[in-house]
């Protein structure tokens, strides 16, 4: 990570953190940790600290208090950069699964208004990374064993994604069929979550991609025009989906074959790789200037779960690219991190973003720098695989 790093030496820290308490040197968790898995009384010792501050944040997201929490996330964050380039050349698979709960964290707390839910579950799994940690052993693995893992994991990923974008799609098209409106609008952008986050497997199988998501001017002239974007139309131009059922009733259908599909779907690192940085080109060339969602005007919703999807590939490669990249890793750490803390600004709650056409021209090329920069980044792990 690198959000605001402190001068102050990891060996020093540690020491402290070693003389805390008075039976920390002769605690059963140290010497199991010492002797068992050959991880240092120190590191330890700072597991410990860091769980007591997580502690402590649980308590004041608990209680609401905004200061303390924003006060306790920084906490948080410095400590575990005083000592984690110990963690990440002998640990690598740990300091990744540390860092995917303890980013959200730390993002989540610097927030005006902090998700204190979100907070609280991800210190949770932090904590339980953190355990894992002290039992650890020093890898041994390549970086072509690890890369062959991260694919395996980001299999399980889409894997997850699909079968929600399944639900989704079932409750949304059961709305339409019922003729609810108000209710289709709703589940609509839910929906389009789940797809938008895995849209490159789905480009990848086939004609599955534009049978789904196409847009009425993608059609070819005598070709029938099917899925998300023909619903949305009806929704909120037409404002009439009584004629719609059919065109329900497909979506749910093709949507259910690209689950089928996922589930004996074969990656690569490269591939997954190259998926995320098509999605972050995508939303910071197509979707950043509204032509996706020209009806609903949801297109920062789209947007987020692109970038959403491209973190998602960024996290199971990551233990790969600690050891050896990790001026590489810190900077994409605090470019989705900056990302997520922007698009906070525009959320109206926890499922929807501020309407497109809201948004002022300094807004939209804001967001389309962040992308920008964001796709260019990622776009250096290609290069160093």
């Amino acid at each position: 990570m690198n959000f605001t790093k402190i001068a102050v030496s990891a060996g020093c820290i540690l020491a402290l953190c070693a003389g805390c308490g008075a039976n920390d040197t002769s605690s059963t968790k140290e010497k199991a940790s010492s002797e068992k898995s050959g991880v240092t009384k120190e590191i330890t010792a700072s597991v410990n600290k860091m769980e007591t501050i997580i502690s402590k944040l649980n308590d004041s997201a608990e209680k609401g208090d905004q200061k303390e929490i924003e006060k306790k996330g920084k906490e948080l964050n410095s400590y575990w950069l005083s000592f984690e380039n110990d963690i990440r050349s002998d640990y690598p698979f740990e300091y990744t699964e540390i860092e995917k709960h303890l980013q959200p964290i730390y993002t989540e707390a610097q927030k005006d208004k902090p998700d204190t839910v979100k907070i609280k579950t991800e210190s949770e799994s932090l904590k339980a990374s953190l355990e894992d940690l002290t039992e650890a052993k020093k890898s041994g693995k390549k970086a072509s064993d690890q890369l062959a893992k991260a694919a395996d994991e980001y299999k399980g990923y889409v894997k997850k994604q699909s079968g929600q974008l399944v639900k989704a799609t079932e409750a949304f098209t059961s709305a339409v069929k019922s003729g609810d409106i108000e209710k289709s609008k709703t589940l609509y952008a839910k929906a389009r979550v789940y797809y938008e986050r895995i849209e490159p497997i789905a480009e990848s199988l086939g004609d599955l991609d534009p049978k789904i998501d196409a847009r009425e001017n993608d059609v070819e002239e005598g070709d029938k025009w099917t899925g998300f974007h023909k619903l949305e139309k009806a929704i909120w131009k037409d404002q009439d989906i009584s004629g719609e059922k059919a065109t329900a009733d497909q979506l749910l259908k093709d949507v259910k074959e690209l689950d089928g599909s996922i589930q004996s779907l074969k990656l690569t690192p490269e591939q997954i790789v190259a998926g995320a940085m098509e999605l972050l080109n995508e939303a910071g060339i197509s979707k950043i200037t509204g032509e996706e969602e020209r009806y609903s005007r949801i297109d920062l919703v789209d947007l987020m779960a692109n970038v959403e999807g491209s973190e998602a590939v960024y996290q199971t490669v990551k233990s790969a690219l600690v050891k050896d990249h990790s001026d590489l890793t810190e900077k994409l750490d605090t470019e989705f991190s900056e990302f997520e803390v922007l698009m906070a600004k525009y959320k109206t709650n926890d499922q929807s973003y501020t309407s497109y056409d809201k948004l002022s021209e300094k807004q939209i090329r804001e967001l389309s720098t962040k992308l920008t920069t964001l796709s260019e980044t990622m776009s250096k792990i290609a290069n160093v695989l």
